[in-house]
This record gives C-alpha cells, sequence and structure tokens, in this order.
C-alpha cells in the first residue's frame, strides 16, 4: 500500500529522520516516488501500523496520505475507487500539489457531485495557496485549519499530486498539530528565548539517534532543558548537563512541568551543574546544541569570524574529549555544528579535528536507504535574523 509523507521545511532533513525512524521501529518499506516536496513509500503490512502514531513521533513531516488510486487524467473513476467512510453532515477540503487550477476545479465539481446525488451536507473548506510564488501549484491546508475544520473528526482532506505524468489521488490520514509544540514553546514555565531550540529540530535530532526506547541520552549543554524534555515524552531517561547554575534550576522547573502536563511516568532525569568538557556520567547516546559564540547583531567581518572558530573549536575539543569517555560503546551524538558567514562573503567553519581526534566519525548515512540520497551533515533553516549557518551532524564513537 502507498503513502504519501509530506516533508517539513528542511526537506533532507525530513527524509533522513523518516528512513531512521523506519529502520529502528523495523517498518518494512520501498521508495516508491521521491521528490524534494514528499515521498511516496510502499508501506509492507500498513495494517500493522499505528500512521497516527508515526506522525506524532516525526517531527519533519506535515503529512501522511493514504494513497488509493493513480491515472492520467481526472474522471469519475477517482470516485468510484474512494472509499471513506463519512457522516451525513461533514466539514472536507482539498489540498494538491503541482495540479494546475482547472483540474482543481474538475476535483471540486466531482466531490460537490458525488455528495449532492448522495444528500450528503458537505461544506468544503478551501485552502490557501502554498506558496508566493505564481508558477507554484501548490494548495494545502494550514494544519491549524484542518484540526479547527474538524476535519480529522467529521470529514477528510482530498489530497490530489500530479507527478512524472501521473495523479495520484489520496485521503489523508494523519497531519501535523502545530499547537503542540506551540504549547511547549510558550506555556513551559522557564523560557529564554536567545538560548532555546526550537521543539521541531530537538525532537528530529533525537529521532536520528534510532535509539531504542528506555536508553539514556545525554544533552552536555542543556540550557532550559529542551532536548530533555522531548527525550521524555519519547520515553528515553535523560542527562541534562549546563555550567550556568541559573540555566540547571530553569531547566529543572521545565522538566516538572513537562512530566505533569504529559504524564510522564516511566522516564528518570537527572541534571548536573559543571563544565561539559569536564562532567563525569554515563549515556548511550548524546544530542545536544552547544555554545556558539557571542550574539552577533551584524555579519561579522573574517577576523572576527576567525576568532570565534578559534575560541569554540578549543571548547568543542574539550567536549568530544569527555564525551568519548562518557559515552557507551558504538554510542551517536547528534549535535548542531556552526558556520560564520563573513560581511565579504566568506565562510569560517569549525575545525573537524574536535570530533576525529577524540574517536568520532561522521555517520555514513548512505547505508540506511540509497535511494533517497540521504546527507550528513544537514544544513536546516536557521532563525529569522541569525547570522550564523547551522548544520546538524549525526556522529558515531569509533
Amino acid at each position: 500500500m502507498q503513502y504519501l509523507f509530506l516533508l517539513g521545511r528542511d526537506t533532507k532533513l525530513s527524509k533522513l529522520e523518516i528512513a531512521t525512524y523506519f529502520l529502528a521501529n523495523n517498518i518494512a518499506y520501498s521508495v516508491f516516488i521521491n521528490t524534494d516536496k514528499f515521498l511516496i513509500l510502499d508501506i509492507k503490512h500498513p495494517e500493522k501500523i499505528s500512521f497516527l502514531k508515526i506522525q506524532k513521533d516525526l517531527s519533519g513531516v506535515t503529512r501522511i496520505v493514504k494513497i488509493y488510486y493513480s491515472s492520467k487524467q481526472v474522471d469519475s473513476e477517482i470516485l468510484n475507487k474512494f472509499d471513506v467512510d463519512y457522516d451525513k453532515k461533514l466539514n472536507y477540503t482539498i489540498s494538491t500539489i503541482d495540479v494546475d487550477k482547472d483540474t482543481r476545479s474538475d476535483i471540486e465539481l466531482l466531490l460537490k457531485q458525488k455528495f449532492k446525488e448522495e444528500r450528503i451536507k458537505a461544506i468544503y473548506k478551501k485552502p490557501v495557496s502554498h506558496s508566493k510564488k505564481r508558477s507554484e501549484k501548490n494548495y494545502i491546508t494550514n494544519p491549524d485549519n484542518f484540526y479547527s475544520w474538524k476535519i480529522d473528526q467529521t470529514g477528510f482532506e482530498f489530497f490530489a499530486i500530479f507527478v512524472n505524468d501521473i495523479y495520484y489521488f489520496g485521503i489523508t490520514v494523519s497531519c501535523f498539530n502545530p499547537k503542540i509544540n506551540k504549547f511547549k514553546d510558550t506555556k513551559r514555565p522557564k523560557i529564554k528565548e536567545k538560548y532555546n531550540t526550537s521543539f521541531r529540530i530537538a525532537g528530529i535530532m533525537i529521532n536520528l539517534l534510532g535509539a531504542p526506547k528506555k536508553s539514556v541520552i545525554a544533552d552536555p549543554f542543556c540550557g532550559t532543558g529542551t532536548f530533555l524534555i522531548e527525550g521524555l515524552i519519547k520515553d528515553y531517561d535523560v542527562i541534562g548537563v549546563d555550567v550556568d547554575h541559573d540555566m540547571i534550576y530553569c531547566s529543572k522547573k521545565n522538566i516538572e512541568w513537562a512530566i505533569k502536563e504529559f504524564k510522564i511516568k516511566n522516564s528518570t532525569f537527572k541534571v548536573l551543574q559543571g563544565s561539559s568538557g569536564k562532567v563525569k556520567f554515563r549515556a548511550d547516546n548524546c544530542v545536544f546544541e552547544p555554545y556558539m559564540g557571542p550574539f552577533l547583531k551584524k555579519i561579522p567581518s573574517k577576523e572576527k569570524s576567525l576568532k570565534i572558530v578559534k575560541e569554540l573549536n578549543e571548547v568543542y575539543f574539550d567536549v568530544f574529549k569527555n564525551l568519548y569517555s562518557n559515552l557507551n560503546k558504538h554510542a551517536k551524538i547528534v549535535c548542531i555544528l556552526p558556520e560564520f558567514k563573513t560581511f565579504d562573503n566568506q565562510t569560517i567553519r569549525i575545525s573537524q579535528r574536535s570530533y576525529l581526534e577524540n574517536g568520532f566519525r561522521v555517520y555514513d548515512v548512505s547505508k540506511i536507504n540509497p535511494e533517497l540520497d540521504l546527507i550528513n551533515p544537514i544544513p536546516y533553516s536557521t532563525p529569522s535574523g541569525s547570522r550564523i549557518n547551522r548544520y546538524i551532524y549525526i556522529l558515531e564513537k569509533e
């Protein structure tokens, strides 16, 4: 059975997350179509899989759509193959990728005729354009509207995709709920915006570890506890380290809040104050966004960038050296490392020496699935106004 996975804003990151997650959870699949917007995967034994759980677990996937029919044209056959249970009163919407305006209108008309014939009171909720570019033909229902329109409860989202001269038609089986991460970001008691990694990125990075549940994940730069909270929610035991006493306090308060709000019962946490290059602990894997130097109000000069990178190289060398002695055999590290743009269009990168000389190598992600053209490290969308390029690295202990 074929399923479409609509990718988030960092599509290369989303593909790697899917491949790693499927491998870790023994989900058998093959790649049917691979594009820069979505994947269509042939899932083996879908009846044994909870797609709602997969959607909840994956932070880089915005929709999962069950493909029920494909054709070179749009005609009444898309309704003959249509097999969806629905009520006499419902809301529905139509989302499309690379489908032209006239074809969208044809699909709308076919569905309206069907509901009229069956005497269904169906209210069409029109999506907005997914892109400001006139050349693009994507109309995707806003996830907020998906839930506020109760599409998930008393209706459905019809999905149509045009690729390789073929139309693919499907029904959405799950949709990312942005309110969950917004709740974590805004309702936790201790918020320090300059020090927070987004929960979206934190969720993806933890999934990239491919770690078994109940294993121990460490964050040597835990800050206010984003990775620790996400780890606990995903059923891991976590250890956080930070040199700043105030950050330790904030992290503990946020974790205590998360344990209550998300009813976390069987996972444990520990938060340690001290230098990430010296503190001793024991963990199976590690995930972190490190200190990246002083906050930059403008793009730095080459000289300033070189000075910052020199200081960071020394910090990171000590961190990776300490991690080697603290992490168990075959441990993985998923971390963010920066590169600095200069106002004369040069790029100053962190030295590979910090991890290579301390017993870590870049993990070969191509072996996870050669069909997906996976890469490591992976650039991702940085916060608005950032003067730093960020890359997610997956490293493994030699």
